[in-house]
């Protein structure tokens, strides 16, 4: 499945560590969207996720149910970590 990393900005402070945690638990148990990494900044109102989905509009409309919002959806070419790089 491909990846894809998002960008949310919230009020700072409007989201908490437990709708965090309730986002996660959704995303792992969704029969389609995969959770991969998440970088979070909630007093700046500041999210990044990276998710595994079979497309754009599929994440989109995830984001859209789960009631967050979202800047924008990019798909993964390439993933480095460490200073290695390797396709997505």
């Amino acid at each position: 499945m491909a990846k894809f990393m998002s960008s949310h900005t919230l009020p700072p402070g409007a989201m908490k560590r437990e709708q965090v945690d309730g986002l996660a638990e959704a995303a792992k148990n969704d029969p389609v969207i995969k959770p991969y990494r998440s970088f979070c900044n909630l007093a700046e109102g500041k999210i990044m996720c990276v998710m595994e989905a079979p497309d754009k509009k599929t994440l989109a409309a995830w984001f859209e149910k789960m009631k967050v919002p979202c800047d924008g959806i990019t798909a993964v070419e390439l993933e480095g970590d460490r200073g290695t790089v390797q396709n997505a």
